[in-house]
C-alpha cells in the first residue's frame, strides 16, 4: 500500500484494474485507492505480470503493507502453493506468530501474511482457528466471520483462487437465516386479555460505510463541533453576470476550452475578494493563534455517485486569468470523477466553494472545510421577479451562503467580504483583471 499523503496510515483497495496473469508496464494504471482525501489511481511501480493479488477490493490495510506481486513472466509467485512448502524454503513469520501458531496447532503454511511483504504476525494466526486453518481467506475475512458468527469453512471463496474475501462473508452473513427468539411462557393463571395483533417490526439493516462516507462523516462532524460557525446570505443580481458567461463561452471553446463553468466564475471572484479580505483565507491554529494564508488557493466542492464528496483545489487563483480557472476546473472534475485525483490536486486549500445550485436550492449552510476559515455556497441561478428602480422586472438571481468560524474572523468583515464577492459578481469584466 502506497503512501499517498505526509497524514496517511492506511488505504482501501478500492478496484484493481488488472487480473492476475496481466501484463502491466511501468507507471501504468495499476488500481485504484480510498484514502480520507478520495479515491486515487496508483501506477504500476514496475513492468512485468501481475502474479498475485494479496488484499482485495473493499479491505483497508497500513501503508507498506504488500497489496500485490509483479514478477516475470514464468516465475511463480511467492506463496502460490501455501499447503506444501518445500524443504528448505524460508516462510516469512515473525517469532510471536511462529510461537502462538504452535500452542494453538495452527498450521502456518496455510495462512496468508498481511505484515510487510506477505509476513505472518501474530494477529494473522489468532484470527484463525484449529478446524479452519487450512481455509484461504483474508485476514479481514476471518475476522468478520468471527464477529457475525459463520463458519469460514462451508464458505465458498470468490477472490483469486479461491480465497474466501470480506464480500463472501458478508453475504452469507446476510442470507443466515436469523435464530428463533426464545419466549418465557405465558402465565397459566390469568387467561389471555383480548389485545389487537401488532405487525412484527420490520427486520433493520444497517449498510457498512465505505471508507470515504466514514471519514466525510467524521471530519464534517470534527469541523462542526471545532468551529464557531456562523452564516451569512445575501441574494446578487447576476444578471449582467450571465451574459458576460454567455459571451466568453464561444471564445474559450475556440481556444480550446470546453466551457465556462459558473464555479470558475464564482472562483475568481472569490480570489479576487480575498485579496482585499485576507482574514477570511486566515486559519485557526490550535494554540498557537492565527495563521496568515501564504497563497489564495480556492476548494471547489465535487460529488461523486454512488456517495462521496472531494474538493480539488485550484492554486493561486488570484493570478491565474479567468480562461485558466476555467480549463483547471473542468480538468479537476474530470480526474475526480475518474477517480484519478492524487493527494497534491486536493492539499492546500484556503476558501472553498460548494455548489447546490443544479439541485434547485436557493440557500444552504455548507459546513467549513477545516482548517478553512470560510466556505461559499452557491444556490441555484434562476430569473426572479425583482423591484428594480421602481419596476418591477426578471432578473437572473443567487442566493450566496457563507459559513465561517468566528473564531478567526467577525461578523462585519466577513459581510463585507461577501459584500465584495457579489459586487464582483454583479460587475463581472472587473474579474478579466484590469
Amino acid at each position: 500500500m502506497p503512501v499517498l499523503g505526509l497524514t496517511m496510515e492506511e488505504g482501501t483497495v478500492a478496484e484493481w484494474l488488472k487480473h492476475e496473469g496481466d501484463s502491466v508496464q511501468k507507471d501504468e494504471p495499476l488500481l485504484t485507492v480510498e484514502m480520507d482525501k478520495g479515491t486515487v489511481e496508483v501506477p504500476s511501480p514496475a513492468s512485468g505480470v501481475l502474479r498475485r493479488i494479496t488484499v482485495q477490493p473493499g479491505t483497508a490495510v497500513p501503508v507498506r503493507t504488500v497489496i500485490a506481486e509483479i514478477g516475470e513472466a514464468g516465475v511463480a509467485p511467492r506463496g502460490a502453493d501455501r499447503q506444501a512448502v518445500a524443504a528448505g524454503q524460508r516462510l516469512f513469520a515473525s517469532p510471536r506468530a511462529r510461537m502462538r501458531a504452535r500452542a494453538m496447532g495452527v498450521d502456518l503454511t496455510a495462512i496468508s501474511g498481511s505484515g510487510p511483504r506477505g509476513r505472518i504476525v501474530e494477529a494473522d494466526v489468532l484470527a484463525v482457528g484449529v478446524s479452519d486453518a487450512r481455509v484461504v481467506a483474508t485476514p479481514l475475512a476471518r475476522r468478520l466471520a468471527d464477529e457475525r458468527g459463520v463458519s469460514i469453512g462451508d464458505l465458498r471463496g470468490t477472490g483469486p483462487g479461491g480465497r474466501i474475501t470480506q464480500d463472501d462473508v458478508l453475504r452469507a452473513a446476510e442470507q443466515r437465516p436469523p435464530a428463533a427468539a426464545v419466549m418465557p411462557p405465558a402465565p397459566v393463571a390469568m387467561p389471555p386479555a383480548p389485545a389487537e395483533v401488532e405487525p412484527a417490526p420490520a427486520e433493520i439493516q444497517i449498510q457498512p460505510l465505505t471508507r470515504l462516507r466514514r471519514l466525510t462523516a467524521e471530519r464534517m462532524a470534527a469541523s462542526a463541533r471545532a468551529t464557531a460557525r456562523v452564516s451569512l446570505f445575501l441574494e446578487a443580481d447576476l444578471s449582467e453576470a450571465a451574459r458576460f458567461r454567455n459571451q466568453l463561452q464561444p471564445e474559450f471553446e475556440r481556444l480550446g476550452v470546453a466551457k465556462l463553468p459558473w464555479d470558475a466564475v464564482i472562483a475568481r471572484a472569490a480570489a479576487l475578494a480575498l485579496l482585499e479580505h485576507p482574514r477570511v483565507a486566515a486559519q485557526w491554529a490550535e494554540g498557537e493563534g492565527i495563521r496568515k494564508s501564504t497563497g489564495i488557493h480556492v476548494g471547489v466542492a465535487v460529488a461523486l455517485d454512488p456517495e462521496g464528496l472531494v474538493v480539488p483545489v485550484l492554486r493561486d487563483a488570484d493570478k491565474r486569468s479567468l480562461r485558466e480557472l476555467a480549463a483547471g476546473l473542468l480538468a479537476l472534475v474530470d480526474k475526480a470523477r475518474a477517480g484519478r485525483l492524487s493527494p497534491p490536486d486536493m492539499e492546500g486549500g484556503t476558501f472553498s466553494i460548494t455548489n447546490l445550485g443544479a439541485y434547485r436550492i436557493d440557500g444552504f449552510t455548507p459546513i467549513v472545510n477545516s482548517p478553512e476559515t470560510a466556505i461559499l455556497g452557491v444556490g441555484r441561478i434562476a430569473d426572479k421577479a425583482v423591484v428594480s428602480e421602481g419596476k418591477i422586472e426578471a432578473r437572473t438571481m443567487c442566493t450566496l451562503s457563507l459559513s465561517f468560524d468566528h473564531r478567526v474572523v467577525d461578523g462585519a468583515p466577513a459581510a463585507a467580504f461577501l459584500a465584495r464577492l457579489a459586487e464582483l459578481l454583479e460587475r463581472p469584466y472587473a474579474l478579466l483583471g484590469i
